[in-house]
């Protein structure tokens, strides 16, 4: 093994397994551990172990050892140590650790260094690794040179170094005023393409901090006045100057020393156009009267800007990043959209991603100028890169209305007909989002939404969530059609009672979904095929048959193949007349009856109760189930509770749709198993001393709560789930607005020293493992309750958490929330501060 940094990386790329390169690692890891011991070591051969530990950090190895040791090359007085030293610094250290503050006296001698190269080197480390403490005691050099030098290339570094400082205390806004600024920016000897880089990044800290400056100004009870807006006015002069700048670097000419593929210095275009942003971002009407040439500037750059090359593509996406941050006028928000849609056609992934990324941040602006480029996002949903189609997905949603309903939902179906098993997650997005669509939009050709669904459960059956395929059955279910409804049982029939072995297999061998829905059509329309559509295929045989080998398949481990099976046997037996199949029927419920899943043997055993009594009983018991209709949730739903649950008693059907719901999996509760909540219409409701109704609740009698066999309706069968409904208060403050929850404060009681308040997190769409981690200021102590009624929430519904707060000071709070959605887990943080104060 040879000992130069080469012949290491030689090594590790010529080991053949997995097992070879750790070893090769770990033994090199040893000998520079070993070798920086040695206190006589001399500083070449410790510049060669800190360039193998880089190594090491690249690889992803721990390199916490070497860490002294780039303060050690630091404190050389040669560069080529200090260079390495501090590199490894940037690298091996972050602002958190302790080893920071033996940097400081080393960074303010370099920082008054002569030689301008070790200067740089200081000023890049500090603005990469500032900490609140080391700016608070190093910005007198950086300020001192600031003041003093002339070299564009220190000034340059030292104004980026000053806007992180900024970035990291905003209290030196008061420091770093606009004179020095100023004065760098009038002199054109000076002021060269990167200092003027360095300004703009300079005026970029000082407004996106000016807010937060203001807020610490009222924390420090100053009263604010015209004085305290100094800052702000003296950085308006610059806007005048940037707008010409910008136009001059739009315009074609032969600059070679900036020159990137045909463009100037795209590099200083991007960030005055960010710059100028943020200055418009702070609607002021002084800075207002800028915007009409702001809006032609970006115009032009949009029209003479080549968007074939890189360094053009980063020009436009930060032109129309700008025209939709301001929402500027129409004809420019077409145009940014128009620049986004052609990025869509590249080859570029990463262009193609920030395109439909930042798409379908504008659709709530511009849907239908979005709408225009369908074809391209189209195209998006089969590339080869996942992230990709992922973003495609997300955005041919958020575009579809009725119009575009059958084309998009036309694409989607191609979609998932070339996805594969390691599309899952986009798979169940599609899936969820489809029936949402249909939920959403009326269709008025149902036998084509219907052959969709059979579709969606032939391609990705296997997929789909229990819920969603409780959506698809209701969907079956409230078919207005008759004949489609028959025309789509009858379909899936023949497939799957088809004698043509093979076909079936290849298609629907792991295709759960397909078997789900299959299995609760025959329960519900055999009566119906059987009159209409009998065949050889289709008779009372094949389908007793085809519960019957469902049954022997996965009766012994699947409990959700069984229910079903248990629940389409008991009602096939009340619709069919063969005396041997339904004897065959009765035998399945049978041999459930000592089944060692408990909720599967009582589900048998009343079953065959219900199996035992008089067939004109069972067949009123057994009708199919009525047309039924999602409960919507609103906010006063607590003050309607007793309206509900005072209704009219529900039919016996209720009771069946309850038996159909609980077959989506008894055992997993209503977390996942089982169907979205429903209600009965009201056509489905019958008079109280109803007899089925008496009989179905003495043979449930162990199970129903109401015991003088009213059934309540479906989605109010109890009075707790009422109380686990959470709603959001009249007065409630809406306090962040994320992906895909809207964060909501109650109102605040301060007594005795602590405040209570609620916070309230409202669902955009369906989340799960929700986690809410609050943190307050030192003065002040936290108690937090847990999220009720459960960390998951349906799409429009609502949890909270009680908070407590007791210390002294101003109410804040630092809200870091955590949730899976749409099978993506998110990461969102955001800090609120309360008009009370303890």
């Amino acid at each position: 093994m040879g000992s130069s940094l080469k012949s290491f990386i030689k090594d590790v790329r010529a080991s053949k397994t997995l097992a070879e390169e750790r070893s090769i690692i770990q033994k090199e890891s040893a000998k520079i551990r070993t070798k920086l011991r040695d206190d006589h070591l001399p500083l070449e051969k410790r510049r060669k172990n800190i360039q193998k530990l880089l190594y090491l950090f690249i690889l992803g190895e721990k390199t916490h050892f070497g860490q002294v040791e780039c303060i050690n090359l630091i404190a050389s007085d040669e560069f080529v140590n200090k260079r390495l030293g501090y590199l490894a610094a940037m690298l091996l250290l972050d602002e958190s650790q302790d080893l920071l503050t033996l940097l400081t006296n080393l960074l303010n001698n370099d920082l008054n260094h002569p030689n301008k190269f070790i200067v740089s080197l200081a000023l890049t480390t500090l603005g990469f690794l500032s900490t609140l403490e080391l700016a608070r005691d190093l910005y007198p050099d950086v300020e001192n040179i600031l003041k003093t030098c002339k070299d564009p290339f220190l000034l340059k570094q030292a104004l980026q170094c000053a806007a992180k400082l900024i970035a990291k205390d905003v209290s030196l806004l008061d420091i770093f005023s606009m004179e020095y600024i100023s004065s760098i920016f009038e002199n054109h000897a000076i002021c060269t393409h990167s200092v003027l880089l360095g300004i703009s990044k300079v005026l970029q800290s000082i407004l996106l901090a000016y807010p937060g400056y203001l807020d610490l100004l009222r924390e420090d009870g100053v009263e604010l006045n015209g004085e305290n807006h100094q800052i702000l006015n003296d950085g308006i002069k610059f806007i005048p100057e940037l707008l010409s700048r910008l136009q001059s670097l739009n315009v074609k000419s032969s600059q070679p020393d900036y020159d990137v593929k045909g463009i100037c210095d795209p590099f200083l275009q991007c960030e005055i156009i960010y710059t100028l942003r943020l200055f418009f971002l702070l609607d002021v009407p002084e800075i207002d009267r800028f915007k009409n040439k702001f809006e032609d500037l970006l115009s032009q750059i949009a029209t003479d800007t080549d968007g074939s090359k890189t360094s053009g593509q980063a020009i436009l996406y930060e032109t129309a990043r700008t025209i939709f941050s301001l929402d500027l006028e129409q004809p420019l928000r077409i145009l940014g959209i128009n620049i986004l849609a052609k990025f869509l056609s590249g080859r570029d992934n990463n262009v193609k991603y920030v395109a439909l990324n930042t798409l379908l941040r504008v659709v709530p602006q511009e849907p239908t100028a979005v709408q225009r480029h369908r074809k391209f996002i189209s195209r998006c949903l089969h590339d080869p890169d996942i992230s990709i189609r992922m973003r495609a997905l997300e955005l041919t949603f958020a575009i579809l209305d009725e119009n575009s309903l059958v084309e998009l939902v036309n694409e989607l179906v191609k979609f998932l007909e070339s996805a594969s098993g390691d599309d899952k997650d986009l798979i169940i997005f599609t899936v969820d989002n489809l029936v949402e669509t249909f939920e959403k939009f009326k269709v008025h050709d149902e036998k084509w939404k219907l052959d969709i669904f059979l579709k969606v459960l032939e391609l990705v059956g296997s997929f789909i969530t229990l819920e969603k395929l409780g959506d698809i059955l209701i969907i079956i279910n409230n078919t207005e059609d008759l004949q489609n409804k028959i025309y789509v049982v009858s379909k899936m029939l023949k497939v799957s009672l088809s004698n043509d072995q093979d076909s079936v297999i290849q298609i629907f061998d792991d295709n759960l979904g397909w078997k789900l829905v299959t299995i609760w059509c025959i329960g519900e329309y055999a009566d119906l095929i059987l009159l209409k559509n009998a065949s050889e295929i289709i008779n009372e045989e094949s389908m007793t048959k085809y519960l019957l080998k469902l049954d022997s398949e996965y009766g012994t481990y699947d409990s959700k193949i069984t229910q079903y099976v248990l629940t389409a046997s008991l009602k096939l037996s009340s619709k069919i007349d063969n005396r041997k199949c339904i004897e065959d029927l009765r035998q399945i419920i049978l041999n459930h009856t000592k089944d060692p899943n408990l909720m599967i043997q009582v589900k048998s055993v009343q079953y065959e109760l219900i199996f035992s009594q008089p067939r004109e009983i069972r067949k009123s018991i057994l009708a199919s189930m009525p047309i039924f209709e999602r409960k919507v949730r609103t906010p006063d739903m607590d003050t309607q509770s007793n309206v509900h649950q005072k209704s009219k008693p529900v039919a016996s059907n209720a009771d069946l749709l309850l038996d159909l719901l609980g077959d989506m999996d008894s055992s997993s509760g209503q977390q996942q198993g089982k169907a979205p909540e429903m209600t009965l219409s009201s056509e489905s409701t019958k008079p109280e001393n109803s007899k089925p109704t008496d009989l179905l609740a003495d043979i449930f009698s162990s199970n129903v709560n109401n015991f003088n066999g009213k059934a309540e309706p479906v989605g109010t069968s109890s009075s707790l789930e009422f109380k686990s409904t959470v709603t959001l208060p009249t007065n409630a403050t809406k306090i962040y607005d994320g992906k895909a929850l809207i964060v909501y404060s109650g109102d605040v009681t301060v007594e005795n020293g602590s405040a209570n308040f609620e916070l309230y997190f409202e669902a955009k769409s369906s989340v799960t493992d929700l986690s809410c981690q609050s943190a307050v200021p030192k003065s002040q102590k936290l108690t937090m309750g847990s999220l009720y009624p459960s960390a998951s929430v349906g799409h429009g519904q609502l949890s909270k958490q009680s908070m407590k707060v007791s210390g002294s000071g101003k109410l804040k709070l630092r809200v870091k929330l955590k949730y899976n959605s749409e099978g993506i887990s998110n990461d969102e943080q955001f800090d609120h501060k309360f008009n009370e104060a303890l």
